[in-house]
């Protein structure tokens, strides 16, 4: 039996008003629960949040941000990590264009924050054609626009004991893209992972471009020194000179350092025979890992990035599937990696986020990863073409 609930739809003008529906309600186990709940004071006045949990897993989920996850916990263990910005900034309160371009640096700090779907690498300048039929010169800022824009209907089902949260996001232009992002969370009973799996819409009479990048952060306690990063993938990358070629050193990862200068690896994933990469993030002593697996037919890149700043500053390592490599948009294009959309069509990205506890497990599914990419290359910027930004 299926179950629905509405909470926001912009077509009909209704929202509901904050609510809490507990695990009985919704057919599931005692502490399984769905809230929504609205956000007062400072630049997060209004912001609208929507807390789920299947009572292993629990999350917050921004409606008002691109249905980004916040953050959350699977049992004592923290997911997301520890921004300088406290805040769930309104986007009312984010110019993408300040810091030339890094804007949206002013409210980043989710646990998972969707990067695209236009456009969703480093800023830059690049090309449009306008209601002329005229080419224009246009500068795209960071991580692109639909993190910043808030859901336009969003749904809250229960399937089959499944409790899947979705949100339509939109992305249109009069004399653009037409495009619409439903983004799915799915939690099954009692399982400690979250299932994404995301569907692009192209609305349009005209074929279109798109990037996507899924910017998936985490801090302690899968984070300290010690911990360790293994991935599914037969080439690794650094994005620059401050990238280390040497994997064992750059798969390290170090106590909280002030003033760390960021690390960014670029990585060509490998496909187990299920048609999926894997990548993880373990503690020091291997018995506590977050697992992300991935696509590669529609993700078919992935990133690590290395920040160990200090604790203030942001201690956190993000492990980010993507559709292309992160760079300005014209040069994805001339590298031949940005990707089409037909009229009409749709492009599915699925993502799945699990916490994997108690060291044998977590050296299993090591020594599982480790044998996909027995034959791993380590090479530089040069192999991807890629552009240092």
């Amino acid at each position: 039996m299926e179950s629905h609930w509405i909470i926001s739809d912009s077509a009909s003008s209704y929202s509901t008003s904050d609510f809490f529906i507990s695990g009985k309600s919704l057919g599931l186990c005692e502490n399984a629960y769905c809230r929504k709940r609205t956000l007062s004071g400072g630049r997060q006045t209004g912001v609208e949040i929507i807390d789920l949990s299947n009572g292993v897993i629990s999350l917050s989920v921004c409606v008002t941000r691109g249905m980004s996850i916040i953050d959350g916990a699977c049992g004592p263990h923290y997911l997301g990590w520890i921004s300088p910005v406290k805040e769930i900034v309104h986007p009312q309160y984010i110019n993408p264009y300040d810091l030339g371009g890094r804007g949206s640096h002013y409210g980043f700090n989710e646990m998972l924050n969707r990067c695209g779907v236009e456009w969703s690498g480093a800023m830059g300048e690049d090309r449009v054609i306008d209601n002329k039929g005229q080419y224009n010169s246009v500068f795209l800022p960071l991580h692109g626009k639909i993190g910043l824009t808030p859901a336009s209907r969003v749904v809250l089902s229960v399937s089959d004991e499944d409790l899947i949260l979705e949100g339509d996001v939109p992305e249109q232009n009069v004399f653009g893209v037409n495009y619409m992002l439903r983004t799915s969370i799915r939690l099954r009973p009692g399982a400690a992972a979250i299932e994404i799996e995301d569907t692009l819409s192209n609305l349009g009479s005209s074929e279109g471009e798109y990037e996507m990048l899924y910017h998936t952060n985490f801090g302690p306690p899968f984070l300290e020194k010690g911990s360790r990063y293994y991935g599914s993938f037969s080439r690794m990358v650094p994005r620059d000179e401050f990238g280390s070629t040497d994997m064992n050193e750059a798969t390290l990862f170090g106590a909280p350092s002030p003033g760390f200068i960021e690390q960014v690896y670029l990585f060509r994933p490998l496909a187990d025979e299920n048609g999926l990469a894997h990548q993880i993030l373990t503690n020091e002593a291997h018995d506590l890992a977050v697992h992300v697996a991935f696509d590669p037919l529609t993700l078919p890149y992935t990133i690590l990035w290395k920040r160990t700043a200090s604790e203030e500053e942001g201690y956190v390592v993000g492990l980010n599937p993507c559709s292309d490599l992160p760079n300005n948009r014209a040069f994805e294009r001339e590298q031949g990696r940005v990707s089409g959309i037909a009229p009409f069509c749709d492009v599915k990205f699925r993502h799945t986020i699990s916490i994997v506890e108690g060291q044998g497990n977590v050296i299993d599914l090591v020594d599982r990863i480790r044998k996909i990419s027995d034959q791993c290359m380590v090479g530089d910027a040069g192999d991807f073409g890629f552009l240092t930004t």
